[in-house]
């Protein structure tokens, strides 16, 4: 029987294989148009990908490796499917059965391939590095401390650098002196003079050092990707062979701590034969001895210096100070011991202030405090702790301390501090998250203003930054009350359960490389709050937060865990769980018992259903369950009884609601991001009552939406809009009065923009993009212009026009009236392939705004700017004529076949810094002018000019002198 049943076996087996395999023949031509259709939408994703890093070409930010991959993988799965295209011509038949089996059976693994690609290629926390620029980039500066010192500090080391004789040389000083600072205005200076370097490198060390830290720092910047080399030694040998290959770069170590052995981590000698060189700065001068560096010493301010910065801190935008405030200020100043960040802080702590008794009384406090103290770093400490003492407000401080939390040096984004403030309590609730936030930003703003934080920016992000200094301080005051441990992005790979103790209160493991959280559970009875969120962390064990019973806030955002412990179940007293961007989750606990739990965000993972127990989170504020790609079906009775909910996301997922489910319960709701069923349930719900309150929204028709930022802001975004099931027309859409940001994807109405009526009650739109849309032809057309007529898109600053093959112009038998001025700043076109030309040079009148144009993949467009012949004028064309753009910054042409013309005349552009021009083969002349200077034409300062080099080579000039004004600007396409 054993034998029959074993014949059995084989037997299903075979049958299951034969039926697959017969499955792939006669599904091949049905799964090969399949692969194609995702092909297609990759290319578009891919498309867009690369138009937006093309878009932040300008400030040379560095995109991601991971970026890199995906365009490689893209790149290579494209030509495999060009092979089965190809292999599918040549095996037509059923002589070629086997074959056909065979290839089908490839066709389904790409096709699986593809849809992993697509996944992967959404890129949620965006395509460039979230840190500051790295290699080859400017970086921000605050400017000088004191000019005369600072500009002595600054020149040492330049000279050092322009000395063929100096290979490696170390910024050596204390802690806030401005060793940073230096670097930065160095960096710059590389980048915008002509020196004998080809590429600046930055590295940021800081006091968690490791060699393996400072290899990956490096690969980084020069973006390399090592995850697959686990071996230092590999490493090691593989930045050796990619630095050596570089000629004439800087490589800038900053904020380092210790020396360590070049050869180890990988780093060449610099020498004069290869032109390259090493600048560290550091704190210690040992470690400048040991890595044989020619050492700079950063001097203090002097006490003219220290108390001109002083004062100029104290009076920025306030009274100046009476006489006799104005001599205690001076030996106020002369307590920072010609330190500039002491200096700094304790000047905005001091900020407004002009009553004399309290200058006294800080005078006593600083002398008091200080006097016992002979080291001068001890000393800045105390200044530190003193200007976190004038704080006052516990709130406020806590507010503060919160900052350290972070890495050092990490560029911190004011929302998310914000709304770890809000969870944390430490902002009162209001009835409005506008509110809430502007109390935060309020507190943020005091903070910097007092020079506690320092603002900075990412990616058009607000955002602050802690000086090391100053969080060395903040942390020096957790390890009393709050009890704090933080080791955030100290690059551990395992966490030690001894470093836990009963009277921790917070604590952060942010950006490290824990890959697992298995030890024996801390006993930390009063832990409130734990950070454990971008970590490639895969498992934690099932008991670990058992005795974290006070646990308020647990960030595991940006992981890469699987199944959440069922021990997350009893954390009653939970305000926030926080799993943003938690791509490989599948499984979340009962969340019955979370009845205290405010904030709730389960994003860009792969669960399927909603987790137990939703209904019973009554107190729940803030919902994200957005970009959930599995979860088709969000039962009603969730929202039923969720009615505190203020903020509510569930777009670009599957689950798509009606305008009844959303303002028949949730009463208090301010910020929302929806799908709706139909155009008619968005139009019912832009009508409602409800919807005028929003703060915020993005409300969407439509499937398949795909949106890689994150943030939201006033945006409707229809999809796939086909007037024959709804009876009327994409022009019948009701859109918001105070819409900000309009998207139309795959419209086949065949009408202009301008035909959407609601769109002249819009007087806030911002932004429109209109992409993949057949029936679009124009922007304006004639109607746009009737008596009485509100003049819809008048106010709009950026316009995206992508894959439009029917859309030719933007007005569409009509000329606007000369006294018509339109606000766009920002023109972008990408494969519209009925556009000739872009704007007749009489239009440019009604666009005094203009200040980016971009024209990609447009294969008919024949010239930029057109003279239009007007029936009174000769067929003669007059090339001398002068058309002036005066904001005009960017232009970028790219992948034109038969562009012949920019303009056939002269374009004045004064502001114009960025042009880009490739893959535009019969292009040969660039119209510009430029303005003269002691007899000489010369190009805007910071100009760059990016191209490929046999254009520029054949190009032609009106003025001999003008490609030799150019030539420094210009840097070969294929460099960027």
């Amino acid at each position: 029987m054993e034998f029959l049943g074993s014949i059995f076996e084989i037997g299903k087996n075979a049958l299951e294989a034969t039926g697959k395999w017969v499955l792939n023949i006669n599904s091949l031509d049905a799964n090969m148009k399949n692969l194609k259709r995702k092909i297609e939408y990759l290319s578009c994703q891919e498309d867009d990908i690369n138009t937006e890093l093309s878009s932040a070409e300008r400030s040379l930010k560095r995109r991601k490796k991971e970026v890199e991959v995906w365009l490689g993988d893209v790149k290579t799965l494209k030509g495999d499917v060009r092979t089965l295209q190809r292999l599918e011509e040549e095996v037509v038949g059923w002589k070629y059965v086997f074959s056909r089996a065979r290839l089908g059976k490839l066709v389904m693994e790409k096709i699986q391939e593809v849809e992993e690609l697509q996944v992967k290629g959404r890129f949620s926390n965006g395509l460039l590095i979230d840190a500051l620029p790295t290699s080859g980039s400017s970086r921000p500066t605050m400017g000088s401390f004191g000019e005369t010192t600072s500009e002595r500090n600054m020149e040492k080391v330049w000279e050092c650098l322009m000395d063929d004789e100096v290979r490696k040389i170390g910024v050596v000083g204390m802690g806030g002196v401005g060793k940073t600072t230096i670097m930065k205005h160095i960096n710059s200076r590389l980048l915008n003079e002509t020196c004998n370097f080809d590429d600046v490198i930055w590295v940021t060390v800081s006091e968690a050092f490791n060699i393996s830290k400072l290899q990956s720092d490096i690969a980084k910047a020069l973006n390399l990707d090592i995850s697959d080399y686990e071996d230092e030694t590999r490493i090691a040998s593989e930045l050796y062979a990619i630095l050596s290959r570089k000629e004439r770069y800087v490589l800038i170590l900053d904020d380092l701590w210790e020396a360590f052995p070049m050869e180890k981590v990988g780093i060449p000698e610099p020498t004069r034969s290869n032109g390259c060189k090493l600048v560290l700065s550091t704190r210690f001068f040992e470690v400048c001895k040991k890595m044989a560096c020619r050492p700079v010493k950063v001097e203090l301010l002097t006490e003219e210096e220290a108390l001109n910065l002083f004062m100029s801190k104290v009076e920025e935008g306030q009274t100046v100070l009476i006489p006799e405030v104005k001599e205690i200020a001076r030996k106020v100043a002369k307590e920072c011991t010609g330190l500039p960040l002491a200096i700094v802080t304790l000047a905005g702590s001091m900020r407004g202030v002009n009553n004399i008794h309290e200058w006294r009384n800080t005078l006593n406090q600083l002398i008091s405090s200080t006097k016992q103290i002979s080291d001068i770093e001890n000393v800045v400490f105390e200044l530190l702790k003193f200007c976190y003492s004038r704080l006052k407000d516990e709130k406020l401080q806590y507010c503060f301390l919160r900052c350290a939390l972070y890495p050092r040096d990490h560029i911190i984004p004011r929302k998310e501090l914000i709304e770890y403030w809000i969870s944390e309590g430490l902002i009162a609730e209001a009835n409005s998250i506008e509110a809430m936030f502007n109390t935060g930003h309020a507190i943020l703003n005091k903070l910097v203003n007092i020079c506690l934080l320092e603002s900075a920016k990412i990616h058009r992000t607000e955002c602050v930054r802690m000086h090391d200094l100053v969080r060395d301080m903040a942390l020096i005051i957790t390890k009393t009350s709050p009890r704090f441990m933080v080791q955030s992005g100290e690059g551990l790979e395992r966490v030690s359960y001894t470093n836990w103790s009963e009277e921790l209160e917070t604590v952060s493991l942010m950006y490290n490389t824990i890959k697992e959280l298995t030890f024996k559970p801390p006993i930390c009875h009063r832990l409130t709050t734990l950070l454990l969120g971008h970590i490639p962390l895969r498992k934690i064990s099932d008991s670990f937060f058992t005795p974290m019973h006070s646990l308020k806030i647990l960030d595991l955002s940006n992981t890469y865990i699987q199944y959440l412990p069922e021990s997350i179940s009893n954390l009653v007293n939970l305000h926030a769980l926080l799993l943003v961007n938690c791509v490989c989750l599948e499984y979340v606990p009962s969340l019955v018992k979370l009845k205290a739990l405010k904030e709730f965000k389960l994003n860009r993972s792969l669960i399927g259903e909603v987790p137990l127990g939703m209904e019973e989170l009554v107190n729940l504020r803030n919902l994200d369950l957005s970009f959930n790609k599995s979860l088709h079906m969000l039962p009603c009775w969730n929202l039923c009884r969720l009615s505190q909910l203020q903020i509510l996301r569930i777009e670009g997922s599957g689950a798509l609601v009606s305008a009844q489910e959303v303002f028949g319960y949730l009463t208090q709701l301010k910020v929302l991001g929806a799908q709706f069923l139909n155009v008619q349930e968005l139009t019912c719900y832009v009508t409602s009552q409800q919807c005028q309150t929003l703060e915020n929204y993005r409300l969407i028709v439509g499937n398949n939406f795909e949106y890689i930022n994150n943030s939201l802001g006033k945006e409707v975004h229809v999809i796939g809009f086909d007037s024959k099931p709804f009876g009327s027309g994409v022009d019948s859409l009701v859109l918001p009065s105070n819409i900000e940001y309009l998207g139309i994807t795959r419209c086949e109405d065949r009408i202009s923009l301008s035909d959407i009526l609601s769109l002249r009650d819009a007087g806030h739109l911002r932004i429109c993009l209109v992409q993949y849309c057949n029936g679009i032809e124009s922007i304006f057309s004639s109607s746009s212009f009737s008596e009485d007529c509100q003049i819809p898109l008048r106010i709009v600053e950026e316009l995206r026009l992508l894959d439009l093959p029917r859309f030719r112009v933007l007005f569409d038998g009509v000329v606007p009236p000369c006294n018509i001025s339109f606000n766009l700043k920002k023109l972008y076109f990408y494969r519209c392939s009925s556009v000739k030309n872009i704007f007749p040079a009489m239009l440019l009148q009604n666009f005094p705004n203009l200040e980016e144009l971009t024209v990609s993949d447009c294969e008919n467009v024949e010239e930029i700017i057109v003279e239009v012949e007007m029936r009174y004028q000769s067929h003669h064309q007059d090339d001398s004529k002068i058309i002036t753009l005066r904001n005009l910054k960017s232009l970028r042409l790219g992948k034109l076949p038969i562009l012949k013309n920019i303009y056939k005349g002269i374009m004045v552009c004064e502001s114009l810094q960025d042009i880009l021009v490739h893959s535009c083969p019969m292009l040969r002349r660039l119209p510009l002018s430029f303005h003269m200077n002691s007899g000489h034409a010369s190009a805007p300062p910071g100009q760059h000019i990016r191209g490929d080099e046999e254009w520029w080579e054949y190009l032609q000039w009106d003025d001999p002198h003008t490609k030799t004004t150019l030539q420094p600007s210009f840097v070969p396409f294929h460099k960027f």
